[in-house]
């Protein structure tokens, strides 16, 4: 399903769940969270899964750099990294992470207005790493 030495990243445009404060959140998303859903990711080959907060303290320096007049409104990002979308396929159907982290997403995420993209990684400045992600000597 993937090209040959392009990496897909799947990408997470998150809104909190009503009432979480910013440090709520932030807590939630990685130090419960993401602890739950990193053996599952591992186990089925996912490269890369970062969380990017985007949280109102940090607003001000996209404003100060003027890089867009509209700042998006999301409140997370997540982002998985991997070679063929099927890896991430076997993590959506493992039945311990739908029994168990699945149902987790509602502890922090308004599910209702989060968005989704999937997409080809196209890296121009990778810190050092190869076309398939790993760290070169």
């Amino acid at each position: 399903m993937s090209q040959p030495n392009r990496l897909i990243c799947i990408t997470i445009n998150g809104y909190r769940k009503p009432g979480l404060s910013d440090a709520e959140l932030h807590h939630y998303l990685c130090e419960v969270h993401a602890p739950m859903a990193k053996p599952f990711l591992e186990k089925y080959g996912i490269l890369e899964y970062n969380v990017i907060d985007n949280f109102a303290a940090c607003r001000p320096h996209a404003e100060y750099l003027q890089m867009s007049k509209k700042l998006s409104d999301h409140d997370y990002i997540v982002q998985f990294v991997m070679k063929d979308v099927e890896d991430f396929r076997r993590v959506w159907d493992d039945p311990e992470f739908r029994k168990n982290v699945m149902p987790d997403h509602e502890n922090f995420a308004d599910t209702t207005r989060s968005g989704v993209c999937i997409g080809y990684v196209n890296s121009f400045l990778n810190g050092g790493r190869d076309a398939e992600g790993r760290w070169k000597d």
